[in-house]
């Protein structure tokens, strides 16, 4: 009797160990953990470097694609990637950020395991939700640096953390905005990328004023986000130095994307749904 309940026993214990096995990435078995696979780091820098390699180094007409807000909509997310991937009229694709809901290490990796398949490279800003839990240190051992500035085609592109609530500050690193977003080179356009709107509650009414003039003092026309879940394009400040375009990408469940159109003397913005 005792040796036949000990064997019972241990086949559980046995069966136990098989099924979390074959399910340990299903779980987190932690929220705090901090896991990312040698080969998946540095995916920013990796992309970056393949979107040098066709810099024209002169102003060229060029097109990118803008998502934002894919958090865990993933099916909408994989059906996004292969319709992207199903056309060559574009250079790059820059994600606006928001790409978990809890920054758990399972999110980034499922948000991984599907941007992967794109053909072309992606470039991913950091959103608020990437600051719960452990999600910046994922994020930087994922992605690299959140402020990010490069040049293609003598156009200045400006990626910019400006996540305030969730990193517990009064405003974002503007020494460091207000630096980058300088047209020092003679660039044809410099394009400023940021998650949160200026607008949004988040951020305070002064930071808001001052991201603008910011914007109008360095003649930047277009400024790009996500956060709000619903396409915009507009002059938010018509009354006061209202000459910055404000374009928001929609969120993933959306299944849409935007395509911008970069001319030597403007910007155009398409919007895709799938």
């Amino acid at each position: 009797m005792y040796y036949r309940a000990s064997m019972r026993r241990i086949g559980w214990i046995m069966l136990l160990i098989i099924v979390l096995s074959a399910c340990k990435e299903m779980f987190d078995y932690t929220p705090y953990q901090v896991k990312v696979e040698e080969g998946d780091k540095n995916q920013n820098v990796k992309n970056l470097k393949r979107i040098k390699a066709n810099d024209a180094g002169v102003f060229k007409p060029f097109r990118i694609i803008l998502i934002g807000d894919t958090h865990t909509y993933y099916d909408d997310l994989n059906d996004i990637v292969t319709h992207i991937n199903a056309r060559d009229d574009f250079d790059f694709i820059i994600n606006l950020g928001d790409v978990t809901t809890k920054a758990t290490a399972n999110e980034f990796n499922w948000y991984l395991g599907i941007i992967k398949r794109l053909k072309k490279p992606i470039l991913t800003i950091i959103g608020n939700h990437e600051y719960l839990s452990t999600g910046p240190y994922i994020y930087k051992e994922m992605f690299g640096e959140p402020n990010i500035t490069f040049t293609y085609n003598n156009c200045k592109f400006v990626l910019f953390d400006d996540i305030i609530w969730k990193r517990v500050n009064s405003k974002p690193d503007f020494d460091w905005f207000s630096s980058n977003i300088r047209n020092d080179n003679n660039y044809t356009h410099v394009l400023p990328f940021s998650h949160i709107p200026p607008w949004d509650r988040e951020f305070s009414y002064g930071n808001e004023l001052i991201f603008n003039q910011m914007l109008h003092e360095n003649n930047i026309k277009y400024s790009f986000h996500g956060h709000l879940h619903e396409f915009r394009n507009e002059k938010r400040y018509e009354r006061i130095l209202g000459d910055v375009s404000y374009i928001v990408t929609e969120a993933g469940d959306d299944r849409g994307y935007l395509i911008l159109t970069v001319t030597e003397d403007d910007m155009q913005i398409e919007k895709v749904n799938i």
